[in-house]
């Protein structure tokens, strides 16, 4: 790790294909970072606010990657995380509200806590796949364990093999295979309900779980959301027509 003072007394690290290994992050002093292609093992960033300053740790061509690094409590809300890869890491009561990673990956990794809107793609959407910025046709995702993460209106799209991660093991949780055919019956079905205020209000929870999940065949969500608009009442009425036999 070099470490250079410009005139301004910016501090500045410059690394360049490195290995940094147990580095504690919470201790480090800087102003900025100047990163290419990097591999960060069993570092510490537990409880740190990851403003922009930390960007770059997570932008780098070359990308950069963490191993059995440690996020708990962090707040990661401010940065994007863009084709990193994530391997055997905790993010457990990690602050990751409203991200989407669309071209980041994660390998064997723990999540704890409540998250919250974040969604998971199984591959970069059309936008994100140049070449510089995600020169592959899928984002490894696999063996990452939610066992005990509350998953709140957070989604796995795009292909995720959802049979390859853990899940909580709770009833409040719905899990529904060939989720296209399933809600095109579960439509047919909401037709017919007595109700027209519910009768709206499934419909529109349906379009906003179709809208949700693209290109996603097996989902798994909690059977009554507070993200979702409709009463307790209609989301399991709307889940119990989803889960029918077909």
């Amino acid at each position: 790790m070099a470490e250079e003072r410009r005139p301004a007394d910016e501090a500045v690290i410059a690394l360049g294909r490195a290995v940094l290994t147990q580095v504690d992050f919470r201790r480090a002093r800087f102003d900025r970072f100047d990163l290419a292609g990097c591999t960060f093992i069993a570092c510490d960033f537990r409880g740190l606010a990851l403003d922009l300053r930390f960007q770059p740790l997570f932008a780098t061509r070359p990308r950069s990657v963490f191993r059995a690094c440690r996020f708990d409590a962090a707040d990661l809300r401010r940065i994007r995380p863009e084709g990193t890869r994530f391997e055997r890491c905790s993010f457990d009561d990690a602050r990751l509200d409203g991200q989407t990673f669309a071209v980041a990956e994660f390998v064997d990794c723990r999540f704890a806590g409540t998250l919250t809107r974040l969604t998971f793609m199984g591959r970069p959407p059309a936008t994100e796949r140049a070449p510089a910025a995600a020169p592959r046709p899928h984002n490894e995702f696999h063996g990452n364990d939610f066992r005990d993460a509350e998953l709140v209106d957070t989604v796995f799209t795009y292909g995720i093999d959802l049979g390859a991660q853990r899940w909580p093991a709770s009833d409040r949780y719905v899990r529904a295979d060939r989720f296209t055919r399933r809600l095109a019956s579960a439509r047919k079905e909401l037709g017919s309900w007595d109700d027209p205020a519910e009768r709206a209000a499934g419909r529109a929870m349906c379009e906003a779980l179709a809208l949700r999940w693209r290109e996603q065949d097996d989902v798994i969500a909690l059977r009554v959301s507070p993200a979702v608009k409709a009463s307790a009442r209609v989301q399991i009425r709307v889940w119990e027509a989803l889960l029918r036999p077909i």
